[in-house]
């Protein structure tokens, strides 16, 4: 047992929620040996996106297309969610999603867009679900999903949990790009407030439950 474990007890504090309530173990991400410039036409409706919005209505055609010719390969599916999602077409996406959840190698960044459209329609329990299940998938790249725990946990007091999930944000993003990342300050406050205003005694143990069991399973950065 290392010193801050001993500090904060959390290797011997029980469980207060089961963790198939926490998150869904089933779901892991498999080898994905395909890069985005396989496929130049859908890099470039990608890159015109970015570049415009949803102001290129032409576009969701070319994701679907994408998604029709290769159906396990998870990039389309993000583009096609999230031409929908910016559209606050949140069951189409979610549909999308949990398609591309079950059909994908790659499916973390999926899972921690369904907690967003989750966060969305303000249903908080299924987004830290989602969340916590993009996380345990095993891609140990993606910052966002630990910044979003981390700010729900720092709203509903869950201090040694917010810091370790915001500790491992910093780790990743600057890793990744030599920069510490938190949000913009009126994101921060966003999650934080539906955080508060949707408050359960089940979020609350779910959260609680998934520092415990993630900061063993793959402790600090």
């Amino acid at each position: 047992m290392g010193l801050l474990d001993s500090l904060l007890g959390r290797n011997d504090k029980p469980l207060p929620i089961g963790l198939d309530e926490v998150y869904d173990a089933t779901i892991k991400d498999g080898l994905e040996p395909r890069l985005l410039s396989h496929d130049a036409v859908l890099a470039n409706a990608i890159q015109d996106f970015l570049d415009h919005g949803d102001t290129g209505r032409q576009l969701i055609f070319v994701f679907e297309e994408a998604r029709k010719r290769e159906p396990d390969y998870h990039v389309p599916y993000y583009w096609c969610a999230l031409y929908n999602m910016k559209g606050r077409n949140y069951p189409a996406a979610m549909a999308i999603l949990r398609e591309g959840i079950e059909k994908c190698r790659v499916k973390s960044v999926l899972c921690r867009e369904l907690a967003e459209c989750y966060f969305c329609t303000e249903n908080l329990e299924m987004s830290i679900y989602w969340f916590c299940t993009s996380i345990m998938a095993g891609d140990q790249t993606d910052f966002n999903p630990y910044l979003f725990i981390g700010y729900m946990c720092d709203a509903l007091g869950l201090k040694d949990a917010a810091w370790w999930a915001r500790r491992r944000a910093r780790g990743i993003s600057y890793t990744m790009s030599g920069a510490a990342t938190e949000y913009i300050g009126s994101d921060r406050d966003r999650i934080m407030a539906l955080a508060s205003k949707k408050k359960t005694d089940r979020a609350v143990k779910m959260l609680s439950a998934f520092y415990l069991h993630a900061s063993r399973a793959l402790g600090n950065l």
